[in-house]
Formats: structure tokens, C-alpha cells, sequence
């Protein structure tokens, strides 16, 4: 198929894989392997560089076509985050992972999201087996309203982030806790901020966890440690 606007730059001879090839070497290094911020390290790097293909599909149609034929191997996703229409992506775009990023630059800890924000959240939350990675850093007001989403299981989780903006100290109330039904039988990296899970929860179960930060847990929270120590000693391999 030929690219549908009359370029004569040599790019637009190549074949099909050699073009793929260069979009697969194009693709944005999300965390660099010099990157010493240890806070940036737990945050994953910069999700917004997932969304470096948005561009290409709309130089042509050959590219396009090629671009989203190839989604997989190419590793593309569909980033949820401040400023995108969350609905409106997800109802005009191809079925792709989601990453669902939510993290602000600023320390306010004051800052609450719109609700327009918290319902994009929650839609995205529905596809449970496309979501890949969930990065949320908000007040507990905004936390009490999306966490209790996190139900059920998310089969293609990988990596998760909450912190909350405020710190709490307490924690009685179990609205603010991870839900006992959440599981990610994939997930690979975990860190939770002024965030507990419940005694007994099935997060901690995924062998092939090789990340687990705890930060600012208070002991009033009824922080399972012990049963997370046990789960920790069968982890083959860890970084925690």
C-alpha cells in the first residue's frame, strides 16, 4: 500500500520492515538506566512517552496501517492521564493496553483532581484485563472515591503506584485500603505510599514480584508484616 501524499524523501520507498525496524529503534526510553532520582525510579519514569506513535499514524496511511498492525510488537498503549479525554479515546481507539497515570509534578497536597478526571479513572478501571500499569498520586479524599475500583482481578496489571497526597494517620476506616478482592496474578512491581492493604490480601502473591516498597506506613494501619515477610521468603527473586 502506498503512502497517500506524493513525498519523494527516500523514507518513503523503504519496504515494511525496514520501516518497522525504524519505529521499533524510534521508541522513547521511558526510565533511563543512568536515572539516580529514587523517587523517579519507584514512579516508573515518564509514562507520557508511551504515547510516541500518535504522531506517526498521522504522516500517512501506510504508516498508520502499519504502525497499528504491529501493536504488539512495538509494545504500543493507550495513555489515560491529565488533559486526555479518557471516554472518548477508549470508544475510537483500538483495543490496547492501558496505563492509567495520574501523578502531578507539584507537591500540593491540597490538590484534588476534577471529577471529570476521577470518571475517566473509573472507566478505564472497567477494562481490567487491559490495564497494564496504574500510577495514582492524589489526596485521600480523591484515593477513597477510585480504590474501591480496584476490585476483582486484573489479569494484564504489571506495575502499581499509589501514594497518597496527605498523610494518614488513621486508618480505622477500610474504605482506604486496598480492596481483599483485588489481585494481579502479573503484577511485577509495587509501591504504596500512606497506602495499606488488608492482612491476608492476594496482591502479595504474585511470585514473580521483583519490586515492593512500602513508604510511610503507620502502625495503626494494621500493617500485615508479618504475612508479608513470609510471602517475601518465596519470592525467587526480589528488589525490595
Amino acid at each position: 500500500m502506498a503512502c497517500n501524499r506524493p513525498y519523494s524523501s527516500p523514507i518513503y520507498i523503504l519496504d515494511n520492515d525496514s520501516l518497522l525496524n525504524i519505529f521499533y529503534l524510534y521508541r522513547p526510553v521511558i526510565l533511563a538506566d543512568d536515572e539516580n532520582d529514587d523517587d523517579r525510579t519507584l514512579e516508573g519514569g515518564e509514562w507520557g512517552r508511551e504515547r510516541w506513535w500518535h504522531k506517526l499514524t498521522h504522516v500517512c496511511r501506510r504508516w498508520r496501517y502499519l504502525i497499528l498492525g504491529s501493536a504488539s510488537h512495538l509494545g504500543l498503549c493507550l495513555v489515560c492521564t491529565y488533559g486526555t479525554p479518557v471516554a472518548d479515546m477508549l470508544a475510537h481507539s483500538p483495543p490496547l493496553p492501558l496505563v492509567i497515570d495520574y501523578v502531578r509534578d507539584n507537591h500540593d497536597d491540597n490538590h484534588d483532581i476534577y471529577a471529570e478526571y476521577e470518571e475517566g479513572i473509573i472507566l478505564a478501571l472497567q477494562f481490567r484485563d487491559r490495564v497494564h500499569r496504574i500510577r495514582l498520586h492524589m489526596s485521600v479524599p480523591n484515593l477513597e472515591k477510585l480504590i474501591p475500583a480496584l476490585d476483582e482481578e486484573f489479569s494484564t496489571l504489571d506495575y502499581l503506584y499509589i501514594a497518597a497526597r496527605t498523610k494518614v494517620f488513621m486508618l480505622s476506616n477500610t474504605s482506604f485500603m486496598l480492596p481483599k478482592s483485588f489481585q494481579a496474578p502479573h503484577l511485577r512491581r509495587l509501591v504504596l505510599d500512606d497506602v495499606p492493604c488488608p492482612i491476608g490480601s492476594p496482591i502479595l502473591t504474585p511470585t514473580g514480584l521483583v519490586t515492593l516498597s512500602f513508604i510511610n506506613i503507620h502502625p495503626c494501619s494494621h500493617f500485615p508484616l508479618n504475612d508479608i515477610l513470609q510471602r517475601l521468603s518465596l519470592m525467587p527473586a526480589r528488589d525490595s
